[in-house]
């Protein structure tokens, strides 16, 4: 809870407080006077009133500021209640100094009768002693349990925010690898295309390392980057390509995770064939105002096997789940020799 909300409850309470003390109930009708304005402390009704008032204040800004940040813990009940006790201890033992003994010493007058027994000046007490200890008590127990909850949502998210950022860090080098091995292809044939790789790969890069640092981007700069992709993963194909992206999008500056489609395309290039005349590497990118939907089908290579264990799909798996969770659909279906992918995500 931000401090001027804090301070806010404090002034409400206060008010609510010295209001219910201006209203005084004498035979079912109001009458209002007012004493806290009024300094005749040689008046017992107003002497009473402001130590009572003194003591308030005074055990129960102990019990917020002390008491229960210092020794409150639900597991050492034993604990709080002794220092509970204590507290009511101190209470009563304040207002009997002040107006038992001081009082009757300055001004001849006392709150009690004359031969009032400590045991019934206690038990009476109680109830007086408890007021300001169950106010504060419950403005605390407010006033924390909406700190915690900030606490564990800030925990959360910046939990959240360490797991994306790692994500993220994982996709670079895994995109950087393969593209290297690529170029590196390309340079070892001796293709023109080589060159144009470089450039090509720079210019992702520059993406990558800038746009990629933000928490969403328009839904068009990540379609370039996939085009952009698309095209240097085609320059090291034999033959020709057959690769069909579709786009249907309503709203280009619509904003997205940056590099959260690429993975798709990326795994049907490495695991799939696209240069098959009669089978495409279709892509689909589709996005409304209620949803945005990613499908890929492309054919299986079942001789281009890689050692290594992609990230990629598992790592899209978990950006997702922080992301949108329970807000998303991802069906990943084999049917030889067809692989397919369907990406659902609810806006």
């Amino acid at each position: 809870m931000k401090k001027k909300y804090i301070i806010l409850l404090h002034i409400l309470f206060w008010g609510y407080y010295f209001i219910q003390e201006l209203v005084i109930v004498n035979n079912k009708t109001y009458a209002l006077h007012i004493p806290i304005f009024s300094f005749d402390i040689k008046n017992p009704e107003i002497a009473f009133l402001y130590s009572f008032d003194f003591l308030f204040l005074f055990i129960f800004y102990l019990n917020y500021l002390f008491v229960l940040p210092k020794f409150f813990d639900a597991t050492k009940l034993g604990r709080m209640l002794l220092v509970l006790c204590m507290l009511f201890g101190l209470f009563i033992l304040l207002r009997y100094t002040l107006e038992e003994v001081l009082y009757y010493q300055i001004f001849g007058y006392r709150n009690y009768n004359e031969g009032t027994t400590l045991i019934y000046y206690v038990y009476d007490n109680l109830h007086y002693g408890s007021r300001p200890i169950v106010a504060s008590s419950v403005l605390w127990f407010i006033v924390n349990h909406s700190r915690l909850q900030a606490e564990k949502i800030e925990l959360i998210e910046s939990k959240r925010e360490t797991e994306i950022n790692f994500l993220k860090s994982q996709i670079n080098p895994h995109f950087i690898f393969n593209t290297l091995n690529n170029i590196y292809y390309l340079v070892f044939e001796k293709s023109d295309k080589s060159l144009k790789a470089i450039e090509q790969l720079s210019s992702l890069m520059r993406y990558m390392t800038y746009e990629s640092q933000n928490n969403t981007i328009a839904i068009q700069r990540e379609i370039d980057y996939i085009e952009n992709f698309i095209a240097l993963e085609s320059m090291r194909i034999s033959g020709t390509t057959n690769i069909l992206f579709h786009i249907e999008i309503q709203n280009p500056e619509f904003r997205i995770p940056p590099l959260l489609l690429i993975p798709f395309i990326e795994n049907g290039f490495k695991h799939g064939v696209v240069n098959n005349p009669n089978q495409a590497f279709e892509i689909k990118l589709i996005q409304t105002e209620s949803q945005l939907e990613l499908q890929t089908t492309n054919l299986i290579n079942d001789y281009k096997k890689d050692s290594q264990s992609g990230v990629g799909i598992e790592n899209v798996k978990k950006r997702l789940q922080l992301y949108y969770p329970d807000k998303h659909i991802l069906e990943i279906t084999t049917s030889q020799p067809v692989y397919k992918t369907l990406l659902r995500i609810d806006l």
